[in-house]
């Protein structure tokens, strides 16, 4: 996969990191609305959320009206994967006069608001970047982000949490795991029959990506099976969600490209 690195916008670009809120009463759900750049294309490359308890919250991120990013994860997991990181290797793209809808839902027992900024490119830093991907001979990379949720019982050990593989292969690169009782909880991954990562706490799994991307990436078949498997330690049910930034493999590889 062909990476544009040390990218630098054209200096006619202008910065748009657009932030709204939404009000949310105990167990309501609210949606924020995120438009590109009025008729131009906007090139989102970080989600910064925040709320006062955002393993609280439930969040499901739609664009351009019908494709999901992801569905029902704690808005926790969005917040770790973007928190100590520059950014996506590639931005997703909101097309001009399209949308990115965050779906909400507060499971908490008092109000919360929740408040989601997005940082990115406009449309001249978009049109350089993918200009630059063209002369090289390459699409840009379109991120796919591989995603699962579980509640976990108390005691209960090895429980597979859901994640779906793409219809295509795709090489995962960051991965983030929360939950309401972060102490008690483990997690395992597995492709296939291959260990991908031993039994760890998620505090760990967060520790490794939360400035780097992984070491090694690993790939994921097209429909093979991916387990995150979870446990719980802890006497208490808690819940537990899990979020991977990825690209779709392409036939021909290269190393990163410094521009």
């Amino acid at each position: 996969m062909k990476i544009v690195k040390n990218f630098i916008p054209p200096t006619e670009s202008s910065p748009f990191n657009p932030a709204k809120s939404v009000d949310l009463p105990a167990g309501a759900s609210g949606q924020i609305i995120m438009n590109g750049m009025g008729g131009e294309s906007f090139g989102v490359r970080r989600i910064l959320p925040y709320a006062p308890n955002m393993d609280k919250v439930l969040v499901s991120a739609r664009l351009n009206e019908d494709l999901y990013l992801f569905r029902d994860l704690q808005l926790a997991v969005v917040h770790r994967l973007f928190q100590r990181i520059e950014g996506l290797l590639a931005p997703f793209i909101i097309q001009k006069s399209n949308s990115l809808v965050f779906e909400l839902t507060n499971t908490h027992n008092t109000p919360q608001t929740v408040n989601i900024q997005l940082v990115g490119y406009d449309h001249y830093s978009l049109t350089k970047l993918i200009n630059i991907y063209s002369e090289i001979g390459s699409p840009m990379p379109q991120p796919r982000f591989l995603y699962g949720q579980a509640a976990l019982a108390p005691g209960a050990v090895n429980i597979d949490m859901g994640v779906k593989a793409k219809s295509i292969d795709v090489e995962a690169r960051r991965l983030a795991m929360t939950s309401d009782r972060p102490g008690d909880i483990t997690a395992s991954l597995k492709v296939y029959n291959t260990t991908i990562r031993n039994e760890v706490y998620l505090e760990q799994i967060n520790d490794e990506f939360g400035q780097f991307y992984a070491n090694v990436p690993f790939i994921i078949g097209s429909n093979m099976p991916f387990q995150v498997y979870g446990s719980n330690r802890g006497p208490s049910q808690a819940n537990v969600s899990f979020l991977c930034e990825a690209y779709a493999v392409q036939q021909a590889d290269s190393k990163p490209l410094e521009v």
